[in-house]
């Protein structure tokens, strides 16, 4: 008999005790016994054997079933049905009040990042500068797509930003990979972190949310949700590649757009975009977009078409050709003639 924990697909289900248990005051639960068998008759199949009594019905989705941890209700409890299910650190890495720290913020910026050798900076230091402008009403969330422990608080701390949490389920440990010296005492936080389970219940890529309506019935975001990882917001948000930044709307509850563009964090477009950003509005890429982003190619083509139209004209001489000519003459041909 297969496990009733675990369904074809792989996941996790409720499971029920195989045999009912009947408790008398002589005896402990035992199985119900089957009735005897008349002469004459089949014999009874025989009893199946009776699950262990503690085997019960298990759901962490369930309100009021005892975690095993449960974070400070500060830390989870927030109006906002996406705020509420972040598991959020600071610049230090201390762990978040959710009601405290959004009190007066009309934006969120969710960058996923992550850093390498010779990565290019700039979309990070942009977002770092759109952020110190506005500190209380622009909140900024990275989420992390770094392949260490080490890496992710060297991208966290002391930063303009907030951070989810890094052991919520999203990296996995490679087989064969190298350890890392730094880590290898075991009195070390960051070895004893990255070693352990998840404190919660993290949804991961994949994992259905079955609570994304709960707020409906509690505005106030008391109660205690499943967190999303950052694996799920990954695949929420079809996030493909890093960096990338996910721009969320506090007061309408919206997301505005999934993948803007970092030019726009520009110090000639950070006030007109942060005066749109924070009244809701999405920013379009237009044809004045276009034009700015391929002006060195526009530019090239004037030039080559003004030269072209002269030429032809008679009003310069054709240097361009005369040019590639005695080049080919000198460097390729050497001092004979240039085949015709």
């Amino acid at each position: 008999m297969t496990d009733a924990n675990v369904s074809p697909s792989g996941g996790k289900t409720v499971s029920f005790d195989d045999v009912p248990t009947r408790r008398d005051s002589s005896s402990s639960a035992a199985p119900l016994a089957p009735p005897s068998a008349a002469p004459g008759d089949q014999p009874a199949p025989a009893p199946v054997p009776a699950r262990p009594a503690n085997k019960r019905r298990r759901s962490s989705l369930k309100q009021g079933t005892a975690m095993p941890y449960r974070p400070d209700k500060e830390l989870y409890s927030h109006p906002d049905p996406l705020l509420r299910r972040l598991r959020l650190r600071n610049g230090y890495g201390k762990e978040v009040d959710l009601e405290r720290e959004f009190k007066d913020a009309k934006l969120v910026l969710f960058l996923f990042g992550a850093t390498w050798r010779n990565c290019i900076m700039e979309p990070y230091d942009n977002v770092a500068n759109f952020a110190r402008r506005h500190p209380h009403q622009c909140k900024v969330v990275y989420v992390s797509a770094d392949s260490n422990e080490r890496a992710f608080e060297q991208n966290t701390r002391q930063k303009p930003w907030l951070a989810m949490e890094w052991n919520d389920g999203s990296n996995m440990e490679t087989p064969g990979a190298p350890v890392d010296e730094s880590s290898s005492d075991p009195t070390s936080s960051s070895s004893s972190s990255s070693s352990s389970e998840p404190l919660e219940p993290f949804l991961l890529a994949g994992d259905p949310d079955l609570e994304d309506e709960v707020h409906h019935s509690d505005p106030k975001g008391e109660l205690y949700l499943r967190p999303f990882s950052r694996v799920y917001l990954a695949e929420k948000w079809d996030v493909l590649a890093v960096p990338n930044l996910v721009v969320y709307h506090l007061p309408s509850r919206k997301i505005l757009t999934q993948h803007a563009r970092f030019d726009l964090l520009k110090d000639n477009k950070i006030e007109s975009t942060w005066a749109k950003w924070s009244e809701g509005e999405k920013i379009d890429f237009g044809v004045a977009d276009l034009a700015y982003a391929l002006r060195w190619s526009i530019a090239l083509a004037v030039v080559a078409s003004t030269y072209a139209i002269s030429v032809r004209s008679g009003a310069i001489p054709d240097v361009i050709s005369q040019w590639t000519a005695s080049f080919s003459k000198t460097y390729l041909f050497g001092a004979t003639a240039v085949p015709q």
